[in-house]
């Protein structure tokens, strides 16, 4: 199990490089263990996603705006596209490293990018959780994803860069791959579980 110690360092250093922080590395366990143990920060990930979509569908009933879609079958194609993205995304990436001739950025890029995910997501999660605490209300919770959104393609951007070593056009090129991967998980888990369910989304 990971320590809340190492959760800390994880999550501040993942900040400082969003930060462009030149001393964010420290931060990070960039050894072999390290890799390792940076999964389990996708392992705690995973409830934080099911929260963000447990709330969107709760606020999308009440709006009308999910109204075909049941929990399950939500649930299933948010948080299951998410981890299958993950797996196809970083072994993807071996390919990329090796074309691009920055294998030897391979596992650091590996590390930043599973505390990236972490944090990201954390920052999509909190207005919804001031939402189910009544403190914002739903549209303006909703609203304020919209930055958790630039955070994410700007953190991407920034380890894409200052960790892997891409030039401007090929991490470009990554984001591109990146975002092309996302929707076709998504989309593609969302026809096969609808489809089988009898409903669309």
């Amino acid at each position: 199990m990971i320590s809340t110690g190492e959760i800390i360092h994880g999550l501040t250093g993942a900040w400082r490089i969003a930060m462009l922080d030149a001393t964010a590395a420290r931060h990070f366990d960039l050894s072999a263990e390290g890799f390792r143990r940076s999964f389990w920060a996708l392992a705690i990930t995973v409830p934080v996603i099911f929260f963000t979509t447990a709330s969107l569908w709760q606020i999308g009933q009440a709006t009308g705006t999910i109204e075909l879609a049941d929990f399950t079958s939500f649930v299933t194609v948010q948080v299951g596209a998410t981890v299958l993205y993950w797996a196809a995304y970083l072994l993807t990436m071996i390919g990329v490293a090796r074309h691009l001739k920055l294998g030897s950025s391979y596992a650091a890029y590996v590390i930043v990018f599973n505390w990236g995910e972490l944090m990201t997501s954390a920052l999509f999660a909190l207005p919804l959780l001031l939402n189910a605490l009544g403190i914002l209300p739903s549209p303006v919770a909703v609203t304020l994803m919209l930055p958790a959104m630039a955070a994410l393609v700007w953190y991407r951007w920034q380890i894409a860069r200052q960790v892997l070593g891409a030039t401007p056009p090929a991490a470009a090129a990554i984001l591109a791959l990146d975002l092309a991967l996302n929707l076709m998980l998504d989309h593609g888990l969302a026809s096969l579980v609808f489809m089988s369910g009898g409903e669309t989304p």
